[in-house]
């Protein structure tokens, strides 16, 4: 009876403040890397348009995890209507909520301030 195998989660519980695994994936592989990396390189070169925010890098161009800038969490209020909205958007493309909020954002800014 002592030589019960006893599970373990190590490796599942995260502490707060450390990184994100890069391991684990909620819907199969997220685009959201690449999208860091594009918006990493709209800060140093500024896209032209718009629609060039919105392109995906290509993979190739990741930048390690150890080099990435911190993120930054923010709230965002939907109304009931505007989060269904987006839920049956996501769902349809098979997306995060972050990966259509983060895209929409980097257009409207480069349309905003595209020498920015």
């Amino acid at each position: 009876m002592a030589n019960k195998n006893v599970p373990s989660l190590d490796g599942l519980i995260q502490t707060k403040g450390a990184p994100r695994p890069d391991t684990m994936s909620q819907r199969g592989e997220s685009p959201v890397r690449e999208i860091q990396t594009h918006l990493q390189a709209a800060v140093t070169q500024p896209a032209s348009s718009a629609q060039a925010a919105l392109q995906p890098a290509p993979s190739a161009a990741v930048i390690p995890a150890g080099k990435e800038p911190r993120a930054k969490s923010l709230t965002l209020r939907l109304s009931e209507t505007q989060y269904e909205r987006l839920r049956r958007f996501a769902f349809e493309r098979r997306l995060s909520h972050q990966d259509i909020i983060e895209r929409a954002l980097l257009g409207y800014l480069d349309q905003e301030e595209p020498s920015a």
